[in-house]
C-alpha cells in the first residue's frame, strides 16, 4: 500500500468516526432524561437543552409588566404566562423534526407524558413541568401542534390548572404550580385533536344558521302563526328582518314571513331544539371520526400520572403565600403563569391580591356605587350570589320586573341585572325582552358616575358564526369606550367564559369548549389596554373538583364574586 493510499484510508476512517460520534451525541441530545419512579417512557423529540427550565423568579424572568420585575429580596414573583411562552418559543423551539409517513390523530393511550427535570425534588412553591409527546394510534410521533388540551393537578385538599405551551411540532409543555404538599394526581385531557380544531376553526364556526328560533306572531289571543327565525348576514325581501346595528352590525334576526300577519306582530320567540338537533346531528354524522371518543375528552394514560410534592417547616402553603408578591387587583392585568389554586372550597388567586369577603365588607364596598350586570344566565348567577352574600334575596326591595331582569334598590345597594336579548333555552319569552349593553349604558345619566359595570356575553354565542361574534364584541367595545369617555371614574369589568358540560354528542359541536376558549381569547384581544378589569375565571372553573357545567355550584360563584370585589373594592378594610 502506498503512502498516499494509506493517508487516504486513514482520513476516511477518521471522518467516519467523527460522523458516528456526532450522530450519537445528537441523538442523545434529543432525549429527555427521565429518572422518575413511575418508569414512564422517554419522549424522543424533546431536546436536552429544554431541561434548563427557567427558575421562575424575579432574578431571571423578564415580563411585560415592570411591577413583576421589581426587586424585593424576600419575595417570590409570579411571571406572566406570555413571557414564559415567548422565552420558550424564541429560545427552545425545535424545528428539525420532519414528518415520516401518514401520521394519524393524537391517541390518548400512545401519547407520552414525562416529568421534566425528574431528578429534582418538587417542593411547595415550585413550578414544575411535564412534557407531552403526541403520538398516533400506530405509535408514530406527530410533528404538528394545535391539539386542544386541558391540564389539572389534584391532591386530597387542593386542585389547580396548568398552563400549556405548544411547540407546534407535536411536543407540549405543561407548567403547574405546586401549592400543597402530598401526592398530586396529574390529569391531561385531549379535548380535541388538532384535526378537529382545524375543522372547528375553518368550517364549523363559519357555518351560518346553526341555531333557530320558533317565532310566534300574534295579532290577538285567537290569531297567531309560527315561523322559523335565525341569525344571518343575508337579508331577503320575502322575510321579516329585525336589525340592531349598534349591537350586531350587519348581523340580522330573520324570520320567515307569516301568511296572514305582519312582521310587526312578532310576539315571542323560543329556540328550537328540534332545529338545533337536526342541524348538529348532520354535522356530527358527516364528521364523526373527528369526535371519536379516543380523541374527544380523552385522558392521556401513557406515562407519569402523579408526583410527590415535598414540604418543610418553612414551606407550607401558608408560608409560601406569605412570600409571594402579588399586585393589587386592577385593570389590564396580564395572565400569570398560574391563575391560582383551590384549597377545599377556597380559591387563592395568584393574579392579584384577592381575599375572602364577608357580607358587611361587601356592603361597605358597594354602598356608594351603582352596580349594573349585563350578560347571560351565568351572570344571573352572579346577581343571585350577590343578593345572597348581602342577605337581601328576600328583601321587599328585590324584584324581578321581567324574566330577564333582577333589581334591588335600597340603602344597602343599587343594583340591576339585565339579560341580553335573543337567549337560547327551553323557555319561551317575549320578543326583545332583555337589553343590549348600549341601550343601558348610553342612557345612564348620573353626574356622579359612580357605576360598576360588568358585562359577560358568551354562553349563547358559540352557535353564532365567528364573524358575527367578533362584530358583536367589537360593537360592545365601542359602547364601553363611549361610556368610559363619559364616565372615566366608573369601573368596567368583563367576566370571561369557562368550560361547560356536554350532555350529548351533538352538544360537542353546538357548545364547543374550543369556541368558548376562542371567545375567551377574543376578550383579551379586544378589551385589553382599555382600563377594563377582566375577571378571568377559566382556570378557576376548570380546576374545581366538579364536572364542568354551564351553571357551576354556588361555591364557585362566591369565589368568582370575591375576585370581582377584590378588583372594585381595593382599600376596603378587612374588618368592619
Amino acid at each position: 500500500m502506498t503512502i498516499s493510499n494509506l493517508v487516504k484510508y486513514t482520513s476516511f476512517f477518521a471522518l467516519t468516526l467523527i460522523c458516528c460520534l456526532t450522530t450519537a451525541v445528537f441523538n442523545w441530545d434529543r432525549r429527555l432524561v427521565h429518572t422518575s419512579t413511575d418508569s414512564a417512557p422517554k419522549p424522543m423529540f424533546y431536546t436536552r437543552r429544554h431541561q434548563d427550565i427557567l427558575k421562575f423568579s424575579s432574578s431571571n424572568i423578564k415580563t411585560s409588566s415592570v411591577a413583576y420585575t421589581a426587586k424585593k429580596s424576600d419575595k417570590i414573583f409570579i411571571p406572566t404566562y406570555q413571557s414564559v411562552k415567548d422565552a420558550h418559543h424564541t429560545k427552545y423551539t425545535d424545528n428539525d423534526v420532519t414528518e415520516k409517513g401518514n401520521v394519524g390523530m393524537i391517541d390518548g393511550g400512545k401519547t407520552l407524558i414525562a416529568l421534566k427535570n425528574a431528578d429534582k425534588h418538587v417542593k411547595v412553591g415550585d413550578f414544575f413541568s411535564v412534557i407531552i409527546e403526541a403520538r398516533d394510534s400506530k405509535d408514530q410521533h406527530r410533528v404538528k401542534g394545535g391539539d386542544f388540551l386541558f391540564a389539572t393537578i389534584r391532591v386530597t385538599k387542593g386542585h389547580s390548572a396548568g398552563k400549556i405551551i405548544d411547540f407546534n411540532n407535536g411536543t407540549y409543555e405543561v407548567i403547574f404550580f405546586a401549592a400543597w404538599a402530598g401526592k398530586a394526581t396529574i390529569e391531561i385531557t385531549v379535548v380535541h385533536s388538532s384535526e378537529t380544531v382545524d375543522y372547528i376553526e375553518s368550517e364549523l364556526w363559519s357555518t351560518e344558521q346553526r341555531i333557530g328560533w320558533n317565532g310566534n306572531f300574534r295579532a290577538n289571543s285567537k290569531k297567531s302563526e309560527h315561523t322559523l327565525c335565525r341569525f344571518t348576514k343575508v337579508t331577503a325581501t320575502d322575510k321579516c328582518v329585525y336589525s340592531h346595528p349598534r349591537a350586531l352590525g350587519k348581523t340580522v334576526f330573520l324570520c320567515d314571513k307569516p301568511v296572514n300577519l305582519s312582521c310587526e306582530t312578532l310576539f315571542s320567540i323560543k329556540s328550537s331544539s328540534s332545529y338545533v338537533e337536526d342541524v348538529f346531528s348532520k354535522l356530527y354524522t358527516s364528521h364523526r371520526s373527528l369526535y371519536d371518543k379516543s380523541v374527544t375528552y380523552a385522558r392521556l394514560t401513557n406515562g407519569i400520572s402523579s408526583i410527590n410534592i415535598n414540604s418543610s417547616d418553612d414551606q407550607s402553603t401558608l408560608g409560601i403565600l406569605e412570600k409571594i408578591w402579588l399586585p393589587e387587583c386592577k385593570p389590564d392585568m396580564p395572565i400569570p403563569l398560574s391563575d391560582g389554586f383551590w384549597t377545599g372550597s377556597i380559591w387563592t388567586s395568584l393574579q392579584c391580591k384577592a381575599k375572602q369577603w364577608t357580607g358587611p365588607e361587601i356592603i361597605q364596598c358597594i354602598k356608594e356605587k351603582q352596580l349594573i350586570f349585563m350578560g347571560d344566565s351565568t351572570t344571573r348567577q352572579w346577581a343571585e350570589g350577590m343578593l345572597e352574600l348581602t342577605n337581601v334575596t328576600k328583601s321587599i326591595y328585590t324584584s324581578r320586573p321581567t324574566t330577564k331582569q333582577i333589581r334591588h334598590h335600597s340603602d344597602i345597594m343599587t343594583f340591576d341585572f339585565y339579560f341580553h336579548p335573543y337567549s337560547i333555552g327551553s323557555v319561551q319569552h317575549r320578543y326583545r325582552v332583555g337589553k343590549w349593553e348600549y341601550e343601558v349604558l348610553d342612557n345612564l345619566n348620573s353626574s356622579a358616575c359612580n357605576y360598576v359595570i360588568m358585562v359577560s356575553p358568551w354562553a349563547h354565542y358559540s352557535q353564532w358564526t365567528k364573524e358575527s361574534v367578533i362584530e358583536r364584541l367589537r360593537l360592545l367595545r365601542e359602547t364601553l369606550i363611549r361610556f368610559m369617555k363619559r364616565c372615566p371614574n366608573a369601573q368596567v369589568l368583563m367576566k370571561t367564559p369557562h368550560p361547560r358540560n356536554h350532555k350529548s354528542k351533538t352538544s360537542l359541536l353546538y357548545s364547543s369548549d374550543k369556541i368558548l376558549y376562542d371567545i375567551y381569547e377574543l376578550y383579551y384581544k379586544l378589551f385589553s389596554g382599555l382600563g377594563i378589569h377582566i375577571i378571568d375565571i377559566w382556570d378557576m372553573n376548570l380546576a374545581y373538583p366538579h364536572t364542568n357545567t354551564i351553571h357551576m355550584p354556588m361555591k364557585v360563584i362566591y369565589q368568582e364574586l370575591f375576585l370581582m370585589f377584590s378588583h372594585i373594592c381595593t382599600g376596603v378594610l378587612t374588618a368592619i
